[in-house]
């Protein structure tokens, strides 16, 4: 199931041209994550680095975005990160 993830892929797209590249490169959206440091004090919260060292293990080339919420406003606390297979 989508749960509307296709269009929140379509939003980033439309506000970000490198959005556009990777997403015509044939770059898959993983997830948004925190940048270092960035996540709120006290929370268990997704790391940016953790993320793209682990996908890097399994073989997949990894990108970094600018991150958007659902109505398109950017996040600058976070990245959206992006994966291909090698």
């Amino acid at each position: 199931m989508d749960y509307g993830r296709g269009e929140y892929v379509r939003l980033m797209a439309d506000r970000d041209i490198t959005i556009q590249h990777l997403v015509a490169k044939g770059y898959e959206f993983v997830t948004n994550a925190f940048r270092p440091a960035a996540a709120p004090k006290g929370v268990r919260a997704k790391d940016a680095e953790a993320l793209t060292a682990r996908l890097r293990q399994e073989g997949y080339q990894v990108e970094i975005a600018s991150a958007y919420n659902e109505t398109g406003d950017v996040l600058p606390s976070m990245v959206s990160i992006w994966r291909k297979r090698r």
